[in-house]
């Protein structure tokens, strides 16, 4: 019998997005190369199609601009850097030789870890490399820059607890897409409402701009940016007014209800939330009163709320309204910011041995503040090693001309572990090649649903790349460090995270299951999680209206409205807030050297009404220079009828090196941080804006 010429491999995506995808890999067995993928149709949430970014995964894969084998610089750092090809053993010798060094001079916590969500697998993102960093006793990373500020909220509102996801939608009366372009970022969740709209659901998207998302619902309401909690009080307000609030559910399920109701909502009247909003009184009303009639009523938010200044509260308050109301009394019924509090709950003591710290207690530094910690000549001991992997640190942070400053440093040793030759690699030292999705095995956990998947490895690695779990476990060897715990396998490790007793979603799950299927959907109905019957797991077991947490940080007890920009910062010179989204073509820097996706965006663009750009005499299409105090950034002009006039949109994270300056929006952004979670405030940015 001829034996099949293809085989089919099941892998996840591992980008950042809700919807962490099960794909299906046919790998030609005579060559060993990856030659189609597509969605797996079996799995209930991807169902046989693929964004248009993955759809291209192929491309990412076998692309000429992939980093294959470990470099060393030769000449200066920055965007003129030149690189030699080396061996590993030499470029381990040189990093483990450094790291020493640096320890025995100036100690730990001058060894500065930097990543992030380059990939979800959960053993990429904190396996064996925070092991590593443990025994190294090298600085901690505080890891907030996407999601800090709403996940805080989460907790300090309902615990963690993350309500029904995107499978449950059809079931509902009226759905809110409260922020989100699911359109763009969270394309999954479309046929779910489409088919809550064969159902008779009414669709509501809350958005300061039209997007695909807006376009495709029923009703698009355009709230000022960074009004939405007034916007949701008000609604609460207009609805307990009108005794449409249901007192059984927030008598046995929340604590403060009852002053919230009398002393706080009647702040917010109509007329006082229209003129913060720019929505107008009777669509409010409209609004609160069409949510709080529906019987099932499903909010979802997402994580571009929470950069903005007071995105946490932001995001607080919006979660509440289902209390409000008791929608939560359904299973299919509530608000879902995301799953991550519970998907990624496993037991970190045996995933990353923080054993190995031995006693010591490492500094923190907040990866949003990269730039003031690389350019502060009082931190002691400063950063002499700066080790970045699953991230672009170039392109990704907050007052990136400063980070850039500070990654020029002479004196600072950089390496960059990545696929491809990003705007970091310039700035490093060494450059070492890692692996994409389709070489290596990963267990993933998503944070738009509840199905856990598996990747495993459909292709040898392309020239010498590496997984991270390699990298570190090479490293580990290098350093001499000789604990078992190095030389552990990726099977065995995926299979200590797959714990039922730790985390309830798990019970049912096993790495064979995985193995066979690619995914397993985690045990949602476990009685753990009936938080109905069991109560919420907060220190009460009730919903907290009334919060200890925000008023030990300062913000008050209650939900609350605050105005995002200070009085110092609302100025004639900057009268533009800038918002930059995640776009349609890529995920942050992910997908740029896919050259179809390129082509597809074609140039850094910003969007502007009509109004503000007859102003400043621009057209459409005019390359225009965006600047404020922080720094700037070019962009070509879209003008577009729909833009509330003061507000424009810029794509998030463009490649620097492909805009005229250098530099993307984030070079407009401050180092502050959010109301709580010290998070990235990357949308409470002023800026001007001017024909080039």
């Amino acid at each position: 019998m001829r034996q099949p010429k293809f085989k089919n491999i099941n892998v996840t995506c591992p980008h950042d997005c809700p919807d962490t995808c099960s794909l299906v890999v046919t790998v030609d067995k005579s060559s060993g190369k990856a030659v189609k993928l597509k969605g797996n149709d079996k799995h209930p949430i991807t169902k046989g199609f693929l964004c248009n970014k993955v759809n291209h995964y192929l491309d990412l894969v076998y692309n000429k601009n992939r980093v294959l084998y470990p470099h060393v610089r030769v000449g200066a750092k920055g965007s003129k850097g030149k690189f030699k090809k080396v061996s590993w053993d030499y470029a381990l010798k040189l990093i483990s030789k450094n790291i020493k060094t640096n320890l025995e001079k100036y100690g730990g916590d001058s060894i500065q870890p930097y990543s992030y969500s380059g990939t979800l697998g959960m053993l990429g993102y904190w396996g064996m490399s925070e092991r590593f960093w443990n025994k190294v006793g090298a600085s901690r990373l505080g890891r907030t820059i996407c999601i800090a500020a709403a996940s805080t909220a989460g907790i300090y509102t309902y615990g963690a607890a993350c309500g029904p996801a995107i499978d449950e939608v059809p079931k509902n009366d009226l759905i809110i897409l409260w922020g989100t372009n699911v359109a763009s970022t969270h394309v999954h969740m479309v046929p779910f409402l489409e088919e809550a709209k064969k159902n008779g659901a009414k669709i509501v998207c809350i958005d300061p701009r039209e997007t695909r998302t807006s376009v495709m619902s029923h009703w698009h309401l355009q709230p000022k940016p960074g009004t939405d909690a007034a916007l949701a009080l008000g609604m609460m307000n207009e609805i307990v007014k009108n005794n449409l609030h249901d007192k059984s559910f927030l008598k046995n399920h929340t604590t403060g209800h009852e002053d919230f109701i009398k002393k706080e909502l009647p702040k917010y009247n109509l007329s006082k939330v229209a003129k913060i909003t720019g929505i107008k009184k009777e669509d409010i009303k409209k609004l609160a009163h069409e949510y709080a009639k529906a019987k099932r009523t499903y909010i979802r938010p997402n994580y571009g709320l929470n950069r903005h200044r007071n995105g946490g509260m932001m995001t607080r308050t919006i979660m509440l309204l289902p209390a409000i109301t008791g929608a939560w009394k359904y299973k299919e019924s509530g608000c879902f910011v995301g799953s991550i509090e519970e998907m990624w709950n496993v037991d970190l003591q045996k995933l990353q041995r923080p054993d190995l710290l031995d006693g010591k207690n490492p500094r923190s530094i907040n990866m949003v503040q990269i730039g003031n910690a690389l350019n502060d000549k009082k931190l002691d001991p400063p950063i002499k090693h700066l080790f970045v992997w699953n991230s672009d640190v170039a392109n990704c942070t907050p007052d990136s001309s400063q980070v850039r400053k500070g990654l020029q440093r002479k004196d600072l040793f950089t390496v960059v572990h990545d696929t491809f030759w990003t705007d970091s690699c310039m700035y490093a030292d060494v450059v070492l090649p890692a692996d994409t999705q389709l070489e290596h095995t990963d267990l993933h956990a998503p944070y738009g649903h509840y199905y856990f998947s598996l990747t495993q490895q459909a292709i040898k690695p392309l020239g010498e790349s590496k997984s991270n779990q390699d990298l570190f476990r090479d490293l580990a060897k290098h350093m001499g460090y000789k604990e078992k715990c190095f030389k552990e396998t990726d099977e065995s490790m995926i299979k200590n995270m797959i714990d039922p007793k730790h985390n309830p979603l798990f019970r049912g799950v096993t790495y064979e299951k995985l193995k066979k299927n690619g995914w397993v959907k985690g045990d949602v109905d476990n009685p753990r999680r009936n938080y109905l019957k069991k109560g919420w797991p907060t220190k009460d077991k009730k919903i907290q209206i009334y919060s200890e947490d925000t008023k030990k940080i300062g913000l008050g007890p209650y939900p609350s409205y605050t105005e995002e920009f200070k009085k110092s910062e609302i100025k004639k010179k900057y009268p533009i807030q800038i918002l930059s989204p995640a776009t349609h073509q890529f995920i942050g820097n992910s997908f740029v050297p896919v050259e179809r996706l390129r082509n597809m965006a074609s140039r850094p663009t910003i969007e502007i009404s009509t109004d503000d750009a007859k102003k400043r005499k621009i057209k459409d299409g005019d390359l225009c220079r965006v600047f404020n105090d922080v720094g700037e950034t070019y962009a070509h002009a879209i003008i577009k009828e729909t833009m509330l006039q003061g507000v424009a949109s810029t794509q998030k994270q463009y490649r620097g090196s492909l805009v005229k300056n250098g530099l993307n929006a984030n070079a407009l952004n401050s180092q502050e941080l959010t109301d709580m979670g010290d998070g990235p405030i990357f949308y409470t940015v002023l800026a001007q804006i001017e024909r080039a």
